[in-house]
């Protein structure tokens, strides 16, 4: 059997410097990230809200055998969420 550590899923990413429109994006006008996760690409049935434009990372923990997809979404302050970013993969095996 692995390790907890194994069945983990370390994530980072850069805050946006535009909005979809090409405005540009203050620091301050973002609210946080709402990251979405599954194991099916098209079902990302689970999501974690992280709120705090500054953090840049997070860990998934207990995470089952499988490949999980995530993909993470910026909010701003007004409540409106970018487009899912690109989809990414990891495969968790105990």
């Amino acid at each position: 059997m692995g390790e907890a550590g194994d069945r983990t899923a370390a994530l980072n990413w850069n805050a946006p410097l535009a909005r979809e429109n090409n405005e540009s994006l203050k620091m301050g006008e973002l609210s946080g990230y709402v990251i979405s996760y599954g194991k099916a690409p098209e079902e990302l049935t689970e999501s974690v809200r992280i709120d705090s434009a500054a953090t840049m990372e997070y860990t998934v923990n207990n995470l089952d055998n499988g490949t999980w997809y995530f993909t993470i979404q910026a909010e701003d302050v007004d409540g409106l969420v970018s487009e899912q970013s690109d989809l990414v993969s990891k495969e968790i095996r105990s």
